[in-house]
């Protein structure tokens, strides 16, 4: 173990660039691939209709694990840059901004792992070999790429009441945006283009938060529940690094 932790020490600076050049790369390889073949593959359920290109970007930026991953790899494409030129500032090559990337792959890794646990076949986009590709990169192994770099190489502390008063929300932000852009799409979609006219279009990204089929109480409770983890699990995960913290240094 003190071995492991030594060639850690030693070669940290090659293998945090490394990740980060996973961190940048992969995630983007991801959307690209779901995006280019479903433009030249028919879609098993909605046939002809994706293979238009405008529907597949369309199809792509409704669910938030696309919006996690791009957020992962604009996370690696900074700090990959910043490797070189030194000039990023804190709040993008610090902890916080580490740890909401961390907690919401997180939340990503943990609702796919559930899904396919409980009820396989209500997971969305396994249904064809890049869609699994895509799915298993996504869901699984960026998630756990980036909770590994977390515990291996955050070191600086920051207390629980601290982060609870001063950083927690980091995560709403991209949160509320894209539960702004769902809802905004589905009104437009639901008042304007009635599924007859597009099927490729779905209104809702989950049919488990649909309001027209598990009603409003449940749809809004659902929102709710998703800010509240996404703080809970930011909260956690920094708790957890801090175990572990030599430094108790604050970023």
């Amino acid at each position: 173990m003190k071995k492991e932790l030594h060639f850690l020490t030693r070669h940290s600076a090659k293998i945090k660039y490394g990740l980060f050049v996973i961190l940048a790369l992969v995630p983007l390889f991801c959307v690209l691939l779901d995006l280019f073949f479903s433009t030249i593959i028919v879609d098993s359920q909605y046939g002809e209709e994706t293979r238009n290109f405008d529907y597949s970007i369309i199809n792509q930026s409704i669910y938030l694990s696309v919006w996690i991953v791009i957020a992962t790899s604009c996370y690696g494409f900074l700090n990959w840059i910043n490797c070189h030129t030194k000039t990023m500032p804190p709040w993008i090559t610090g902890k916080n901004n580490l740890t909401r990337i961390a907690s919401l792959n997180l939340i990503s890794f943990l609702v796919f792992t559930l899904t396919l646990t409980i009820n396989p076949q209500s997971v969305v986009g396994f249904n064809t070999w890049y869609k699994i590709i895509k799915s298993v990169f996504e869901h699984m192994l960026i998630p756990i790429i980036i909770l590994t770099y977390y515990f291996l190489f955050t070191t600086e502390k920051i207390s629980t009441k601290q982060y609870c008063q001063k950083y927690c929300w980091y995560n709403l932000p991209l949160l509320l945006a894209y539960i702004t852009y769902v809802i905004l799409r589905w009104i437009m979609l639901v008042k304007y283009f009635p599924s007859e006219k597009g099927e490729a279009f779905t209104p809702m990204p989950y049919d488990q938060i649909d309001p027209a089929k598990v009603g409003y109480p449940i749809f809004f409770l659902a929102i709710f529940a998703l800010l509240l983890i996404a703080v809970l699990l930011a909260i956690l995960l920094n708790y957890l690094s801090n175990l572990r913290s030599t430094k108790g240094k604050k970023i």
